[in-house]
């Protein structure tokens, strides 16, 4: 039945059509507005994530919306969903499956991991072998299990949640973890008004009602076809120097223990070629950069004295941005 379903959530996608992405970013929004208001930013970086083959991290308090967050994303990406409650004893096996006898045979079992969008919620609450699993499926796109390989489905986008008023019990992520992450979004209670349309959504006593009327917009195909796009943008020769300063200057600031990574480089050029698209734009610009950068870099500074924004800050303003591709810098 859950097949059958997908398929039919897929079929409908292809109903879907677009002139460009700039349309696919708005009717994105306009549809997990259907139960989530106020956090139009949030959906626009989960579009590039999943456009961009990148994974999310959301930190926020309880009940902000990360779970419904992540549900109407998947339903508006026509894919599957599947959700992990981390808690301290949850094993590796929970979350990647394992082999077992079944009819006199060895099959494999598959854990949760294997959809298209996987929840992982407050992944600070368990071990670090158990984070260690998710982790690494989440960068090598399979599992390992007996010696025998087991692919992921393709796309597959996590968004783990975590908590940042929880201290007791937690296990933070160590930063070549957190590395592996596209973006870190902070997730903040929504303003009064977005909070009183919240009340005026359809519900079911506390439970949303709307869920069900979001319409899958890309489906696997539609989506394959897209990241061909995202993966055909133009791509300057002065932004990509201007990303490869920014990110050396993140290195280089007061306070800095560790900046960013090359992978972080890698990172903002596919993020910043998905932000270009969804403006509407085949080239990318430093406005681009400038707008995704902080996301990207953000939550892989450590930083002693000082913030990882000021480094930021510090960063950008060290770096000239290439005059016919400017960028703003706050």
């Amino acid at each position: 039945m859950a097949h059958d379903n997908l398929s039919i959530l897929r079929a409908r996608a292809h109903e879907a059509r677009f002139e460009n992405m700039l349309e696919l970013r708005e009717a994105t929004k306009a549809e997990v507005r259907k139960v989530v208001v106020g956090q139009d930013h949030a959906v626009e970086l989960l579009l590039v994530a999943a456009l961009a083959h990148g994974h999310v991290l959301v930190e926020g308090p309880p009940g902000s919306a990360k779970t419904l967050l992540a549900r109407a994303m998947a339903h508006v990406l026509g894919s599957s969903f599947k959700r992990i409650q981390f808690t301290p004893d949850t094993t590796p096996t929970h979350i990647i499956g394992e082999q077992a006898l079944k009819s006199g045979e060895q099959v494999f079992l598959p854990g949760p991991i294997f959809a298209n969008v996987v929840l992982a919620d407050e992944i600070n609450r368990t071990p670090p072998r158990t984070q260690a699993a998710l982790l690494e499926a989440m960068q090598e796109r399979h599992v390992t299990v007996d010696g025998r390989t087991h692919r992921l489905p393709d796309p597959f986008l996590v968004i783990a949640t975590q908590n940042p008023f929880e201290h007791e019990g937690i296990f933070p992520l160590p930063e070549s973890q957190l590395d592996r992450f596209l973006f870190k979004i902070d997730l903040d209670y929504v303003d009064p008004q977005a909070e009183l349309e919240m009340l005026t959504l359809p519900h079911l006593g506390i439970a949303p009602d709307m869920l069900g009327e979001i319409r899958p917009l890309l489906g696997v195909a539609g989506l394959d076809k897209a990241r061909v796009e995202i993966d055909s943008t133009a791509t300057p020769e002065p932004v990509l120097r201007y990303i490869v300063g920014v990110v050396r200057a993140t290195r280089e600031q007061p306070g800095v223990q560790l900046g960013a990574s090359s992978r972080a480089a890698i990172h903002v050029l596919a993020a910043t070629k998905a932000h270009a698209r969804i403006q509407g734009r085949s080239v990318i610009t430093a406005e681009d950069v400038h707008a995704i950068a902080p996301f990207v870099l953000r939550h892989r500074l450590i930083v002693s004295g000082t913030t990882a924004d000021s480094v930021l800050r510090a960063a950008f303003a060290s770096v000239p941005a290439p005059a016919q591709f400017p960028a703003t810098i706050s």
